[in-house]
């Protein structure tokens, strides 16, 4: 038979055997037992579940740009090549090894099938047969991606992260939630610990009881493909086999699970059933693990130790090719023959790989197990069956879940997990709270009860320019490294399914400006009494909290252009002084230099500032000045009385009370400006609000291929 052009394919016996198992798999029927395994033969309960990854010719190039127009629109050119001519087929009921050296493209590869990747790709990718470009929202239902880092929220226990993921995933009753919930916690161990918060104390979850939660939280779907970059990593030998164990059980109940492995020991290294092994992103072995040792004795002209780790010894090759501990291994039944095969660089492994692989597995040969139709989007048909990791009852019971969760659902869901997950941490709320207080008897001790008079107005001014410059400069730093807190457990959960980008995002803004909101109403409260404040307490609490609202947004999105938490928190001071400065109470507007009007011009403490002044001085009576204070230039609004025409000394019976709007008119806030601001105020907020939601998407997600269409509308 002839192959593909360019494509490294299966030897002949990996070819039929694997053929014959897929087959055999695919023609018994729903509920039998394999005998070979000893468990049922199928975990889904129909053949449109059974599901096909092929590779094809794959090339991968990450972007030169990573700008917000080039993830969402396209563009950007190639920069670097990271995967080059990959060929893969990945079948069900297949534990597969995905292996290299660091840097070798492992996940990228990984990325990429999970559509995670936002670089420029070649080539092809079928799922059962049709090409995967147009398919991604169903790739998505069906596979289910596990980085290496930990990306769970802490403070919650496990039963609690399954009950939120099951009510964002799974609608149907909470009995059969709850049941989803129960069979998985038994399944995979977690019975001691279910209800044992995630936090970082030693008495909290092991680093292997974590990897299990977050395996039994992308279960709870039942996904055909579930892909692990670095599952073993941080676990001890004992805690790996058992992971592995779980893995293996998993992917033998008609999955395909795909790890991302380093160096595996020989026990790990032989629970797979498919290593496919790169280097500098090109494939140097494609087969099953006792195909390993052949190739690597026939191929290599390097034979490996009845016990030794083939794995280990591939590496070792790879690391250095003339290693003194592999000398006197290069021997092959001709001397000429083995010397030719020795690589003396690691990229001619790809090289012997190419020119040594059988090409018998043809394109026509494969198509043959790639004839089974793609899930309708958003919905799959899931059988719990009575043996293995499918074990719920004692008999197979059948249940549908509808995965399209609504979208006012998510939003509430997500609203009672960010809730709950604030008041888990008592002690940060507490001393959110307290802060709050204490500078609000601070400010208020300062301009305690302020008087009446003239010579107190530039006090008074200065109170409520506090008031609001605090609450400003809080918000700020609160809300900038937000974003790069929480972006790992988000986009982990936006590609996996959990939810929609805009309800995640909704769910946050309600949730913090509610917590929000409370600070700011015990903030306000403590000051106007203690200050003694005109303004009406409705409308100064009004202001604070637009304020801190517009900080808050400001803060969350510049703070998704941050690369770290240092330089998040940099962006507060860079964003508060230029603000504060120029918005007209150190400075006055006419004396502002032009190049920096602009900056006057939008600046949003400006409006809160005019805001507030004219909700403190309008129909404010100021008390009389005395002719002592206004001869010392103490009275900076004069007698008040319109008569400046007698001498002096005869006006110190004259003085009259002085309304605020003076004051207003003299530092140039018309009164009839208040709405007006309002409405500017108000529109700052609502855009930064959308920027917040571009700023969240620019972070959270990524494109696959330049024909997709901008995340942020999903």
């Amino acid at each position: 038979m002839s192959s593909a052009p360019g494509m490294s394919t299966l030897p002949e016996g990996d070819l039929e055997e694997s053929t014959q198992e897929m087959l055999d798999v695919n023609s018994r029927p729903h509920g039998s037992i394999d005998e070979k395994n000893g468990r049922y033969g199928t975990f889904f309960d129909e053949e449109i579940d059974r599901m096909v990854l092929r590779v094809r010719g794959l090339n991968y190039f990450s972007r030169s740009s990573t700008s917000i127009f080039t993830k969402c629109f396209g563009g950007g050119n190639p920069s670097r090549k990271l995967l080059s001519n990959i060929n893969a087929t990945l079948r069900p009921n297949q534990l597969v090894a995905l292996m290299g050296p660091s840097g070798a493209g492992k996940s990228t590869f990984l990325r990429v099938l999970t559509g995670r990747a936002d670089g420029l790709i070649e080539g092809r990718l079928e799922l059962n047969g049709q090409p995967l470009e147009g398919n991604w929202d169903r790739m998505a239902m069906i596979s289910k991606f596990l980085p290496a880092e930990d990306v769970l929220y802490q403070g919650f226990t496990p039963v609690q992260l399954l009950s939120y993921a099951a009510k964002l995933r799974l609608s149907c009753s909470h009995a059969q939630r709850q049941r989803r919930i129960d069979l998985l916690i038994r399944e995979l161990g977690l019975e001691k610990c279910k209800n044992t918060a995630i936090t970082t104390s030693s008495h909290s979850l092991s680093t292997g009881e974590r990897k299990r939660v977050m395996i039994a939280l992308e279960l709870l779907t039942n996904p055909n493909f579930l892909l692990l970059d670095e599952p073993c990593s941080g676990l001890d030998s004992r805690n790996a086999d058992n992971t592995m164990d779980l893995l293996r059980d998993i992917a033998h109940n008609n999955r395909t699970v795909v790890i991302s492995i380093h160096q595996p020991s020989l026990s790990i290294f032989d629970k797979f059933d498919l290593v496919i092994w790169l280097n500098h992103g090109e494939m140097c072995f494609y087969g099953s693990p006792s195909k390993l040792r052949a190739y690597l004795r026939d191929k290599l002209g390097s034979p490996c130790g009845e016990n030794e780790n083939p794995a280990s010894h591939f590496m070792q090759l790879m690391e250095d090719p003339k290693s003194k501990s592999l000398k006197g291994r290069w021997r092959g039944k001709k001397e000429k023959t083995a010397e030719k095969a020795k690589p003396h660089h690691n990229r001619d492994f790809s090289n012997i790989w190419k020119t040594s692989a059988p090409k018998s597995d043809s394109v026509e040969d494969s198509k043959k197990l790639l004839h089974y139709p793609l899930p309708k989007p958003g919905y799959m048909q899931q059988t719990w069956q009575s043996e293995g990791m499918g074990a719920l009852h004692d008999q197979v019971e059948e249940e549908a879940y509808n995965f399209k969760i609504g979208f006012v659902t998510q939003v509430w869901v997500l609203f009672l997990r960010r809730a709950q997950l604030q008041l888990i941490d008592l002690n940060r709320f507490a001393f959110n709270l307290s802060f709050y207080v204490m500078a609000a008897a601070f400010l208020g001790g300062i301009f305690w009860k302020l008087d009446l008079v003239q010579e107190k107005l530039r006090d008074r001014e200065s109170a409520v320019f506090s008031t609001i410059t605090f609450t400003v400069w809080m918000s700020l730093n609160t809300s900038s490294p937000k974003l790069l807190l929480e972006k790992a457990v988000v986009a982990h959960e936006y590609h996996n399914g959990y939810y929609r980008l805009p309800a995640y995002y909704l769910a946050m803004l309600i949730c913090d400006t509610l917590y929000m909101s409370i600070y700011i109403v015990v903030f306000a409260t403590i000051c106007w009494y203690m200050m003694g404040l005109n303004a009406d307490w409705i409308e100064f609490y009004l202001i604070n909290w637009m304020l801190a609202l517009m900080s808050d947004q400001l803060g969350f999105t510049a703070g998704s252009l941050a690369t770290s938490i240092t330089s998040a928190m940099l962006i507060a001071p860079f964003v508060y002084v230029p603000c504060s400065i120029l918005c007209g109470f150190f400075i006055t507007p006419e004396n502002i230099p032009t190049y920096f009007k602009w900056l006057h011009e939008i600046s949003f403490i400006r409006f809160g500032w005019h805001m507030i002044m004219v909700s403190e001085f309008v129909g404010l009576q100021i008390e009389p000045c005395t002719f002592e204070n206004f001869r010392n230039g103490k009275c900076p609004l004069g007698p008040c009385n319109n008569r400046f025409d007698k001498p002096m000394s005869n006006l110190h019976h004259k003085f009259l009370h002085c309304p605020g709007e003076k004051v207003l008119e003299v530092l140039d806030m018309p009164p009839d400006m208040w709405n007006t601001c309002l409405f500017r105020l108000s529109a700052l907020v609502l855009g930064l609000i959308i920027l917040g939601y571009i700023a969240c998407a620019r972070v959270v997600v990524t494109r696959f291929g330049p024909s997709l269409s901008c995340g942020v509308c999903r």
